[in-house]
């Protein structure tokens, strides 16, 4: 399901975010969070009662006559009168529940600390009524009232009064918008009544202040790695933003998010990746003194009245070695004689393998040693080594090359490339995926054929196979669960290998 922006141009920032999600059984894309509500009428549990769940920072469409809006999740309650969504999405939520005159309205959180909630006990009433007012600017002829989490809009008069009728009991926020100023300049948290009035009187003026204004404190220190020392000036940090910060709150591209220093001086940042369907960000901040890393930073977000942070060339002018190291991952070279694979300090190296999977061969002293196919490159662009495996293998049958790159799921969203040399007599399948446990095994893959001689294959995100989407699930779903690197190897009789770097990518990104 998803819900979208239908809101009028000029609200401060896309409050509204296009999410796609489902509830059904099987999707394996969903964060395993869960809510269940049991709602009552009276002593007795509620069957079919409509529910809609909107997040709780939601504002209607003042433009919309009738209900524009696709909900993050709706359905009716179980003949228990139970309300169950597993897979939820992390982020705080409202819920209204309603049937025939009857309606409530709840607010609940799912995120990493609380990824189950259980709410036993909500009961249907008749719905109330809220009134108040609210200091127009002098140059306002009205400001809208939002009730934020459901679909309820309204105008004030004149003189800044408002009264909201047929509102669900419960507790809500208010925020009042003025148009021409394109400001909210008030807000206030009420428990709307069942089957009553509430004056919630002169609601409190917030001209002062952005309502939707958010900052936390950076410690710049903290995104110096041990490897990244002595510290090279100028450079450039990366500032790595997950689901602990709240996405939802941020516009739709992060070009809201201002990044300052102790002084309050913008810094030089570009975004390089920000997505808020996985909860991922990450933003490069350019360096000049290391004097600048000495006192904390702010980061800024949630006002797109303001206008965004210009954006800087943070890579302008460094060293091609310094963009290599903080750009660039090795994976595999062979020149060391183990089983190791060659991630750099202080990533720990893993093993890399040599497999033959249903009912492939492979030939040689590899079978016994998968070491014994490391051999003398020969010269040319290569260095000293390369892997060789000699093996029969018609498709379905297939050999794996391959390699973990982590133990537990990383994030790579900002990838560029995965480069990696090959010579083959046969076709090849280069793959990053999910290898777990107990989880699915989601794959990106590329495909291709050999000619005989040494290719370079540099493989782009937008590169990797997004048509068989069952056994191969694409770039999209992959790229924030990633553990390993593998080669399949099928329809030859031979491959060499060598050379597997990642690029726009750093050992950060795989700690």
């Amino acid at each position: 399901m998803r819900y979208t922006s239908r809101l009028l141009f000029l609200l401060p920032f896309g409050l509204l975010m296009s999410c796609d999600h489902t509830e059904s059984a099987g999707n394996t894309t969903e964060i395993e969070n869960a809510i269940a509500i049991r709602v009552f009428n009276g002593d007795e549990p509620a069957d079919g009662v409509a529910y809609r769940v909107l997040p709780s920072w939601y504002v209607a469409d003042t433009n919309e006559t009738d209900s524009g809006v696709d909900f993050a999740y709706s359905g009716t309650t179980d003949e228990d009168g139970w309300m169950r969504i597993d897979g939820h999405e992390e982020g705080s939520f409202t819920v209204q529940f309603s049937k025939d005159k009857y309606s409530i309205v709840t607010n609940y959180t799912l995120d990493k600390l609380t990824p189950n909630v259980t709410i036993d006990s909500v009961a249907l009433a008749k719905p109330g009524t809220i009134k108040g007012r609210v200091d127009l600017p002098d140059s306002a002829k009205y400001a809208w009232i939002y009730m934020q989490g459901i679909e309820r809009v309204e105008k004030t008069d004149r003189k800044g009064a408002f009264a909201i009728s047929n509102l669900p009991a419960g507790d809500l926020k208010l925020k009042a918008w003025v148009p021409n100023i394109q400001k909210f300049i008030a807000e206030a948290e009420v428990s709307v009544p069942a089957n009553d009035t509430l004056d919630v009187g002169n609601v409190s003026d917030t001209t002062d202040e952005i309502v939707f204004k958010r900052t936390m404190k950076i410690n710049p220190r903290e995104l110096i790695s041990s490897w990244m020392r002595p510290l090279p000036i100028p450079t450039v940090l990366i500032l790595r933003l997950d689901s602990t910060f709240n996405f939802f709150e941020t516009t739709e591209d992060g070009s809201d998010v201002h990044l300052l220093d102790s002084e309050g001086n913008p810094l030089p940042i570009e975004i390089d990746t920000w997505d808020k369907d996985i909860q991922s960000g990450v933003i490069n901040i350019r360096i000049e003194s290391k004097a600048d890393t000495a006192k904390l930073w702010t980061l800024e977000w949630g006002d797109s009245t303001e206008a965004p942070q210009k954006r800087a060339d943070v890579w302008e002018d460094l060293s091609d070695s310094l963009i290599w190291a903080l750009n660039t991952v090795q994976i595999l070279d062979f020149e060391n004689p183990t089983f190791k694979n060659d991630l750099p300090e202080p990533l720990t190296p893993k093993d890399w393998y040599v497999q033959a999977h249903d009912g492939a061969t492979v030939y040689d002293s590899v079978a016994d040693d998968i070491r014994k196919g490391v051999i003398d490159s020969g010269g040319g662009a290569f260095e000293s080594k390369v892997l060789q495996v000699n093996y029969k293998a018609e498709k379905p049958e297939y050999v794996v090359i391959g390699t973990r790159i982590s133990d537990t799921p990383h994030d790579l969203s900002r990838l560029d490339s995965v480069e990696v040399w090959i010579k083959t007599d046969g076709k090849i399948e280069i793959i990053l995926e999910t290898i777990i446990e107990s989880d699915t095994n989601f794959k990106a893959t590329y495909k291709a054929e050999g000619d005989g001689s040494w290719t370079r294959y540099a493989v782009r995100p937008q590169d990797f196979d997004t048509k068989d989407t069952v056994k191969y699930h694409g770039w999209d779903v992959t790229r924030n669960r990633i553990t390993r690197f593998t080669i399949f190897a099928y329809d030859g009789s031979s491959i060499l290998v060598d050379n597997v770097r990642m690029y726009g990518i750093n050992r950060d990104d795989l700690k």
